[in-house]
């Protein structure tokens, strides 16, 4: 059995309520990424995309260049991130403690 007229127009209202609801949500979301944008010193998103395009490009190349340079020498190159520094810190501590003696005289033993 179909839907008759009235269910049929109270599913169409409902959509098109739901329709411009998404409409004015995209614009309160086009107006919040203007704002964003500008915020950061950009006059539109369409200066931003392009600053962000150039950027990438950049980026990319540069990751080029340095697999290149490690394809070259054969070094790698490492962030110097705290993590990077903590860990040959923790490093340079065991080998000094695995170099030290393990046997502590006291200066006084024997004077008896």
């Amino acid at each position: 059995m179909g839907a008759k007229g009235i269910f049929k127009a109270k599913q169409r209202k409902e959509l098109q309520e739901q329709a411009e609801q998404l409409k004015t949500q995209i614009v309160n979301m086009k107006q919040y990424l203007s704002s964003m944008v500008q915020d950061y010193g950009y006059k539109n998103v369409k200066e931003f995309l392009a600053e962000y395009s150039a950027s990438k490009a950049e980026y990319s190349d540069y990751q080029l260049a340095v697999a290149k340079w490690e394809q070259q020498t054969g070094n790698k190159v490492e962030p110097d991130s705290l993590k990077a520094k903590l860990q040959r810190k923790t490093q340079e501590v065991k080998e000094r403690e695995n170099n030290r003696q393990s046997h502590h005289y006291r200066s006084d033993r024997g004077g008896r």
